[in-house]
């Protein structure tokens, strides 16, 4: 179920990053996020948050990777990102190294999470079992 999410998610992940229209997705951006946040705010929000489910769901649907690999991979696939956009004029994107850092950190945001989850659910499983 996991990695059927991780799939799922790589492919809203890819769609977002190849939309060819860089107008159409600051548009939409606007419409996500929130509220009180400025336009520049959101796009700083969203691209924290669009790599932190992948690499948390990556890491438990294929804890036998490490942590290391799923932060390794966040960081090379923000970094593919960009230059696929820098690379593709047809895509009328821009560019940034802003966008590495900031998809990066959410790349190793939703590491710790998964790792602290992984290493928090034994315990949680067993108080479970006690409890019925």
């Amino acid at each position: 179920m996991v990695r059927a999410a991780w799939l799922a998610y790589l492919l809203v992940v890819l769609v977002a990053v190849l939309w060819p229209s860089g107008e159409e997705v600051s548009g939409f951006k606007e419409t996500v996020g929130p509220p009180p946040l400025t336009a520049e705010h959101k796009d700083t929000f969203l691209n924290l948050v669009m790599l932190l489910p992948l690499t948390a769901l990556g890491l438990l649907g294929w804890p036998r990777l490490g942590p290391w690999r799923w932060l390794l991979a966040g960081v090379l696939f923000a970094v593919a990102a960009e230059a696929t956009q820098y690379a593709l004029p047809a895509l009328t994107r821009r560019a940034s190294l802003a966008n590495v850092v900031e998809n990066s950190a959410g790349a190793g945001a939703g590491v710790l999470l998964a790792a602290a989850l992984l290493s928090c659910w034994p315990l949680l499983t067993a108080r479970a079992g006690r409890a019925s």
